[in-house]
């Protein structure tokens, strides 16, 4: 049985080997261009990170994430992050 870390770590390169293949093979997009560089960036970082035993720490507090959360956004890299993800979620206050 794979474990959620596992899964996290395929999905990840599995998403790594589709955006490289895109830039390499397909019809490129100009105006995307740089959206698929930062997130091979920053997909890069989140193996690195769980190569080196530090995947899912914030990096500003050093506490560790909540999985659930990494598993919305596994390349999250802080606390931060998820505040500014959660904002999406909340009601609005009129309607």
């Amino acid at each position: 049985m794979e474990s959620n870390l596992d899964y996290i770590y395929n999905e990840l390169r599995e998403t790594k080997t589709e955006l490289l293949t895109y830039l390499n093979y397909g019809q490129r997009d100009e105006r995307i261009l740089h959206y698929i560089k930062d997130e091979l960036r920053d997909i890069e970082a989140a193996l690195k990170k769980m190569e080196n035993g530090e995947y899912g720490k914030c990096e500003i507090s050093g506490e560790y994430l909540p999985y659930e959360f990494l598993q919305t956004i596994p390349t999250a890299r802080s606390a931060v992050e998820l505040d500014d993800i959660e904002q999406y979620y909340r009601k609005p206050i009129y309607s």
